[in-house]
């Protein structure tokens, strides 16, 4: 089982494709549309019916009762049209608020006295919540959390130490610093507080109201593959794969020109239980922490690893998950 991080820039970076699924709720679609049609033929009806009836003269009170039959019809059809909807609308009104994470941080040894190391590196993806809160993995916000190396340097004496992280939304051009990590000792989920600076309006996602069941629709939003599949993405830059490092001097320059954009993919619920959720839309290295909806457009879990050699591979750490971490105003 791999975590959807990536690690330090001085490694090669594995070519992928996200392959984005062109799923629709066209069932969804046909009940809206057959609701509709089914208004306008008891408005037609009804029309008819007064006609072929003069006998019964139409009232004030009948026009009224009539509007009124209409407009709930109307309301059903939009609250039909709102509770599930298309992919494209729940990536539109979501994406924004999806963040890519820098996290730096060093591992310092008291027997390896004037030994200087670079800081490590791990890019990640996360998500802002009301409370100016942002939600990720543990092993984004505590970043030697699972790195085998890592643990092997602190089960040796060495101290881990948090350098900075920074948290990068789409269409701004400077990162903002996330403070007070508390991480889960239960699961691989944390929460960083944050100050967004005045003029960067970012919308909170909120929770799933309900519990998913195999089978629903969903939608995982993230930077897989980090600076390497921004950068494809654009045509301001030439895409060299080779000479990508995705070092932060790399993600300052996209932010820059205001490249920092999330990928999205999307397929059906697999399997869950009550801390994990099992997915077929496709993940990979740097997806981790990002947030997965349903297609109330709200967030049922927190992607964090994928399993080699199935398709129905994505796992993710259910919200459930998060209300030890957070205050009821922040839920």
């Amino acid at each position: 089982m791999r975590k959807g991080h990536s690690r330090d820039s001085s490694q090669p970076i594995a070519s992928g494709e996200l392959i984005l699924k062109a799923r629709t709720g066209t069932n969804w679609r046909r009940s809206a549309l057959a609701l509709s049609l089914s208004a306008t033929l008891f408005a037609f009806g009804v029309i008819t019916g007064r006609r072929l009836h003069p006998s019964k003269p139409a009232t004030a009170a009948d026009g009224m009762q009539f509007a009124s039959r209409l407009d709930n019809l109307d309301a059903t059809v939009k609250q039909l049209s709102l509770v599930l909807q298309q992919p494209s609308s729940v990536i539109e009104k979501t994406r924004d608020s999806v963040c890519f994470i820098v996290s730096t941080y060093t591992l310092t040894n008291p027997r390896s006295e004037g030994l200087q190391r670079d800081p490590y590196r791990l890019l990640g993806s996360g998500f802002l919540i009301a409370g100016n809160h942002v939600v990720s993995n543990r092993h984004v916000l505590e970043p030697w959390f699972g790195e085998p190396n890592s643990e092997e340097a602190i089960r040796s004496g060495s101290t881990p130490r948090r350098e900075r992280i920074t948290a990068y939304f789409p269409g701004y051009s400077q990162g903002v610093e996330l403070t007070d990590i508390v991480v889960s000792d239960n699961a691989d989920v944390a929460v960083a507080s944050i100050k967004l600076p005045v003029g960067m309006n970012v919308q909170p996602l909120r929770f799933a109201s309900r519990a998913s069941a195999p089978g629903d629709p969903v939608v995982v939003i993230g930077y897989p593959l980090g600076v390497t599949t921004m950068l494809a993405k654009s045509s301001a830059f030439p895409f060299r794969q080779p000479s990508l490092r995705q070092s932060q001097k790399d993600v300052d320059h996209l932010a820059k020109f205001k490249l920092i954009r999330p990928s999205a993919t999307q397929g059906h619920l697999v399997d869950a239980n009550d801390q994990m959720l099992m997915y077929d839309a496709s993940t990979a290295h740097g997806s981790s922490g990002g947030p997965v909806f349903n297609l109330q457009g709200e967030v049922i879990a927190v992607n964090a690893a994928y399993i080699d050699g199935f398709n129905g591979s994505s796992l993710g750490v259910s919200t459930a998950e998060l209300s030890s971490l957070l205050t009821p105003k922040s839920r």
